[in-house]
Parts: structure tokens; sequence; C-alpha cells
């Protein structure tokens, strides 16, 4: 009875009429509570978060003295229930040291309830370690959004340097920088944009399953933002993120549509599950695979900003839902589209996890098809670079 407890700022509360009022301004959130007496106007009042428990218990039933204890508190764990309600006492993120984070708790607070603190989704922000591959067009844009959210580490991957036709959607990068590796630029932008996060740049080129699992190793999540050499790029960090049991994110921007899709290892399917699964719903997958990359797919840059700005959010978005569990993820192991051109989101495909053929996630019993792409997809130096070595 001696706890702090408020009426969620970030919801408004106000009467329609003498026997009506309304939580919320938001279509999906607000709840118009009936209320002819003044009974729930008067609690929701009381619960500014300025008094204890008891005392809010008191202004109710010296006002309805026919109320009970037992009343009152039903009311709040109802109000609970409907997630308007929070823990008021003061937390760390009141002072200015941490104000930064303020917009972010407001936002969070949305999903806690009493059995948590206010903070509590940032504090396992704060906690936890992203492994971002690819500073480029997808991650020069997702990368602000980690550290505005507050990750407690970030890794930054890539071996690129800054040139001018980078500039009209890498807005992490600026003339001066031109020359200059991706990832020393990076860090000092992340260090003017955050100097709370621990910012660790890796100038390397991702050429095995191996150096991605390296680097992921410890890590709470990974976003996989690299297409070079197409379709063997995200093979390796998938195959890095499985064996190091890193969730990861991946997706990518094209002509007028974007693409995004999560895979957690062991739990769902992974991108050689999916590549599987597409082999056998369509006799002609590995014909068409082939002759796109043949025919020099991903050689020619499509990039334009509002574009991959869009994509941006929603991978970073689901590396947080990942590290927090605030919101479920919403494309574990499904691949979600967003049409440019109409706004629409669109599940794409879903596939199940391959126990028994993924040579990655599974016991490998179809690994001679990825002895076909070897020889007839891409180029050998790819596949013989992709290093999928097994544990035994």
């Amino acid at each position: 009875m001696d706890r702090h407890i408020r009426v969620k700022p970030i919801y408004p509360k106000y009467r329609l009429d003498d026997g009506c009022f309304r939580i919320g301004a938001q279509a999906g959130v607000t709840v118009e509570i009936s209320d002819p007496y003044g009974e729930l106007w008067t609690l929701v009042n009381a619960l500014d978060g300025a008094r204890p428990l008891g005392e809010v218990v008191a202004v109710v039933r010296e006002a309805f003295p026919h109320l009970g204890l037992d009343d009152v508190l039903d009311a709040v764990r109802d109000l609970d229930g409907r997630g308007f309600v929070e823990d008021a006492e003061p937390t760390a993120y009141d002072g200015d040291d941490l104000s930064r984070y303020v917009g972010n708790i407001n936002y969070f607070s949305h999903y806690d309830r009493l059995s948590s603190h206010r903070g509590a989704v940032q504090d396992r922000l704060r906690a936890a370690h992203c492994v971002l591959f690819g500073l480029g067009g997808g991650g020069s844009y997702i990368l602000p959004l980690l550290l505005g959210a507050g990750f407690g580490k970030i890794t930054a991957v890539d071996y690129d340097r800054v040139e001018r036709t980078n500039l009209n959607r890498q807005f992490l990068y600026r003339e001066s920088d031109l020359g200059s590796y991706k990832s020393e630029a990076a860090a000092r932008l992340a260090g003017q944009l955050n100097p709370d996060v621990a910012f660790v740049p890796v100038q390397q080129r991702i050429e095995s399953a191996t150096q991605a699992a390296e680097l992921v190793r410890g890590a709470d999540v990974a976003i996989c933002a690299i297409d070079e050499p197409p379709f063997i790029a995200q093979r390796r960090v998938n195959a890095g993120c499985v064996r190091e049991s890193v969730p990861y994110v991946g997706g990518g921007s094209f002509v007028t549509r974007g693409r995004m899709f999560t895979v957690r290892p062991f739990e769902t399917g992974c991108l050689d599950c999916l590549h599987l699964y597409y082999r056998r719903n369509d006799p002609r997958y590995l014909t068409k695979l082939g002759a796109a990359l043949r025919s020099g797919l991903g050689s020619v840059t499509i990039a334009f900003p509002p574009h991959i700005a869009l994509v941006a959010a929603m991978i970073a978005g689901e590396a947080i839902r990942l590290v927090t569990g605030h919101a479920e993820p919403i494309a574990l192991a499904r691949q979600i589209d967003v049409h440019f051109e109409t706004g629409a989101l669109q599940v794409m495909s879903s596939w199940p996890r391959d126990e028994i053929g993924c040579p990655v996630c599974g016991a490998g019993a179809d690994a001679g098809e990825f002895e076909v792409w070897r020889a007839g997809v891409s180029s050998p130096e790819g596949f013989d670079e992709l290093a999928l070595e097994r544990e035994t």
C-alpha cells in the first residue's frame, strides 16, 4: 500500500459528460468508461503518483463510503490489466545523465504493467549487444536508430570506404569523409550521437561463416545489412548466427519493394531452410536463381532514400523486439514485404525449420542441394569461401 502508482502520462484522461470519460486518444488504445456515479473518475485522478496507494484508497473511500478496500484495489488491477497505470517511483532515467532515453521510456511504458518498473525495457536494451553487418545503404540508416534506442554495445562491421555515390542515401557520412573507411567514420558519429553506447568498429569483409560466428559470439542480436556477394553474404551471416545461437534480422530494398525476415536459431527456420523450402516448392528455383545471379544481379545500385529508410526502421524495430521482448517480433520465419508504391505490408512467405535437410541448423541430409548451387549458380569463389563448417 506504500507503492506510488499513476495513470500513464502518455494517456490523457478526459470527461465526455457527467457519466462517461475516456482514457487515451488513439484508435485501438482509447477506452470509453461508463461511470455514472464518478467513482472511477475519482480513482484515476487520485492515481497521480504523488501519494501512496493507501492514500489513494482513502481518497476514493472518503468520497464513496460504500466502496470497500477490495473494490478499489480491484479497480486498480483492472486499470493495470488494460495497461493504463504504471509504477511512479523515481528511476535513474529521471536524472539528466540518462534523460536522452525519456522518449523511449514513454513509448515502452505502453507495454509496462505494475509487475515491472518504469524503464525496465530500456534497462534490457542498455544491457544488450547488437552486431550490425554492413554500414552501407541499409546499415547507415539502421545504426543511428540503434544508437538512439540505446543498446549497451554495438559492433559495426564493414570493409568499404566512403564514396561520393554513397552520399545520396548514406547519411552517416559527409563530403569530409570521402575516402575514409565507413567503420571509422561511423565511429566518429557514434561518439557524438550517443557516447553512452560502447561502439566497436570492425573493418573487415565477411568471407566465411566462421568470421561471422566469431563476431556475433556472445551478442544478443545481429542484423545482416550486407549483400555482397549476392546470396552468399547473407548465407555466411546466417550460418555464423546459427552456430552461435544468436537471433538476427535480415532484409533489403529493391525497386518497388523492401523486405525483412527474422531468424531465431533452432526455433525457426534459418535462411538455408528457406532456400530448401523454395527448392522443394518450385522445381525451377535453382534455374531461376542461377540465371538471375549470372545476369549480374546486385551489380546496379538501386537506392532511393525514403524507401531504404522505411525498411531500415522496420529492421531496427524488429531487432529491439528480439532483445527486449516488449512486443512479439513480427517477422519470425516470415518474409515481410513493404510495397513502396502503396505502403502495404505483405507476408510473402513463411517457412518451417528443416531439421533433417538443412546443412546449417539441421542434420544436413540435403546438403547436396547446396553442392549443386556451388557448381552451377554462383561464382566458385563465393561458395568456396562460404565455409559452412559443421561442428562434430
